[in-house]
Order: structure tokens, then sequence, then C-alpha cells
């Protein structure tokens, strides 16, 4: 058999047929330990300065604790956005549109404003800020976003809200 001939029939078995329905994403828990590793390992810092604040605010110190807290998030909540530009981009076609990507791209300016505010009004605005990143996320029907990352971006969410809303709660109530 000639090397055509094999090149042929391999990209025959690699090429699905056109009227192929598109494989569905995997979900995340079999979709990739790294993703998983990934995904919630940026989580532990920002867990652990929450931890920080609570067993030591108000003392001396504990106040750039909170700060590096509050600049992760905002850091953690633009890079959210560039993750939905990076799938828009793979995908083409209608999610180039206008409105989608100018939705998300408002991510980045609202996250970086925050480092102007109070903490109190800094960390809930962040919890304002993931919360929506995620309903949009979430509710696009016409949403590139493949479902294993909408899934992933759930809990991920909650942990973010529990972290940033005990250090809110805790520092409001001190």
């Amino acid at each position: 058999m000639s090397n055509d001939v094999q090149t042929a029939e391999t990209m025959e078995t690699l090429t699905p047929p056109a009227d192929a329905a598109p494989a569905k994403p995997a979900h995340p828990r079999r979709h990739s330990a790294g993703v998983l590793v990934v995904g919630y390992g940026v989580l532990v810092p920002l867990v652990a300065m929450a931890m920080v604040v609570l067993l030591t605010y108000p003392a001396s110190g504990v106040e750039n604790v909170l700060k590096v807290q509050i600049t992760y998030s905002v850091a953690l909540l633009s890079f959210l956005g560039g993750v939905r530009w990076g799938i828009s981009l793979m995908s083409g076609g209608t999610h180039l549109r206008f409105r989608p990507l100018a939705l998300i791209t408002l991510a980045m300016p609202y996250a970086w404003s925050i480092l102007f505010m109070s903490p109190p009004v800094a960390l809930a605005a962040l919890m304002a800020g993931f919360l929506l990143v995620a309903l949009v996320e979430r509710t696009g029907a016409d949403s590139p976003v493949p479902d294993w990352y909408r899934a992933l971006l759930v809990p991920f969410t909650v942990m973010i809200e529990i972290a940033l809303g005990l250090t809110l709660l805790f520092i409001l109530n001190s």
C-alpha cells in the first residue's frame, strides 16, 4: 500500500462526516483533573486571605491583607472577562457581535475601578461583579461557553461569594 493511500485512509478516519453532530463537551469532573486543580487552585489565596482577615481583624497589618484580597479579586474578575473574550474569539461567527463582547468587556474597567473604593464598598461591588459574570455566562442561549465551563463557574462563584461575603460581614461587624 502506498503512502498516499494510507494518508487518505487516515484522513477519512480522522475527519467526521459533514452531517455528524458536534461532540458535546464533557462534564468538568470528567473533563480534566487539570481544569479542576487549576480552577479551584486560584481560589486558595482568596480563601486564605479571607481566613486571615476573619482571624486577625482589626489587628495591625491586617488592612494590607484586606487590600491584597481585594486586588486579587479584581484581577480574578478581569481574568474571567478575558476568558470569555478568548472563548468568543475561538468560536467566531455570531459570538463576535458587539453586544455580547461589550457586556463582558465591562468586567475589566468595572473591576479595576473597585480599587478606588473603601473596603466594604469594594467587597460588595466585587460580589456583585462575580455574580453578574456568572449570570451572563449561565443565561446566554447562544453562548459559546462550553458546558463544562458553565458547570465549573457555579461552585467557583459560590466559593468566591462566600469568601468575600464573610470578609465583608466581619469587617462591618467589627
